[in-house]
């Protein structure tokens, strides 16, 4: 059986290059990298949304990205 990717599965996967890509470097400036750690917190909660086993665990990973980024943001203020 030849299954087509749903929408939402190419969708996670741009999200998953994106973030990927646009990972910032070790020079890069805190709020590039609290940025990014909030794009993956996004991700991560887009995830979480879509029910299923894994939704807790990536409840989990959102709310620890967005910490990250929290912690960033202020260390730099």
């Amino acid at each position: 059986m030849d299954q087509k990717p749903t929408i939402n599965a190419i969708n996670a996967i741009i999200e998953l290059t994106a973030l990927f890509t646009r990972r910032p470097g070790p020079d890069a400036p805190v709020d590039a990298v609290a940025e990014w750690y909030q794009a993956k917190g996004r991700m991560h909660e887009q995830l979480a949304a879509r029910g299923g086993a894994d939704a807790a665990e990536e409840s989990a990973h959102a709310a620890a990205s967005y910490a990250h980024a929290r912690r960033l943001t202020e260390s730099a203020a």
